[in-house]
């Protein structure tokens, strides 16, 4: 009998000391002094203002003083993925010297594109469409190829975003080289890029059939005898025309 009451008054012991330690460990995180944010680094972007308004608007902004435990790392990440304009976000805690980083990736353009009250959209190499907001962004803005639409529409614009998403590995150059994008009135998509410096003209026809007309360009830059072509005519891709 003594020795079951001995095992009880230990498992009360350890069942006491767990829920202190418990209570003590809940305490140091959500209310100590000595777990708060000291500093807060956002790094990979200049609009640090831009970025803290957007937390601040969801009442989620990690703020010097706060407590670490109570920064919410996942919906900071979550509401900053959300601007087009951000390619990847990472945030991250550090325990011991009370810091809060949130690591930006922003969108680099490849092309831009005007649409209604000649607002700017910016491609990336993904094919991604973005509104250019950082200073980094909005630099080079003049320098990008323009992408245009006859109909100023925003299917034609997917379409291209969809063509510079899909292209193949073997094929990066021709975004690389890029110099412009037209889509006719039809829907045709017009690129003009380069090859080797030595200007190129490729009508891909209408976005359908992408994959295959990929694939007969690859073969068709193969050839010797078409080392020194200025146009190809995709439109047909079981009948395709060189020159």
């Amino acid at each position: 009998m003594a020795e079951g009451f001995k095992k009880r008054y230990k498992r009360v012991v350890v069942t006491l000391v767990l829920l202190i330690c418990t209570a003590g460990l809940a305490y140091l995180l959500g209310w100590s002094s000595a777990l708060t944010v000291k500093e807060v680094k956002i790094e990979g972007s200049t609009e640090k203002s831009t970025l803290l308004a957007k937390l601040n608007s969801q009442s989620i902004a990690p703020a010097v003083g706060q407590q670490l435990a109570r920064v919410n790392l996942r919906s900071i990440e979550r509401v900053l993925s959300q601007s087009d304009w951000i390619a990847n976000v990472e945030v991250s805690r550090d325990w011991f010297k009370g810091g809060i980083k949130i690591q930006i990736v922003e969108r680099s353009a490849i092309a831009r594109a005007l649409i209604e009250r000649n607002k700017i959209v910016n491609f990336d190499a993904q094919g991604a469409l973005f509104t250019p907001t950082s200073d980094n962004q909005k630099k080079y803005q003049d320098q990008l190829p323009l992408i245009s639409s006859a109909n100023n529409s925003k299917t034609d614009l997917a379409n291209v975003a969809l063509l510079l998403r899909q292209m193949p590995a073997d094929l990066a150059y021709l975004i690389e080289n890029l110099d412009q994008i037209s889509i006719t009135s039809s829907g045709l998509i017009l690129m003009n890029t380069a090859i080797d410096a030595r200007p190129l003209r490729i009508n891909w026809g209408m976005i359908d059939q992408i994959d295959q007309k990929f694939e007969v360009l690859a073969a068709l830059l193969e050839l010797p005898e078409n080392k020194d072509i200025s146009q190809v005519d995709l439109s047909q891709p079981n009948a395709p025309i060189v020159k």
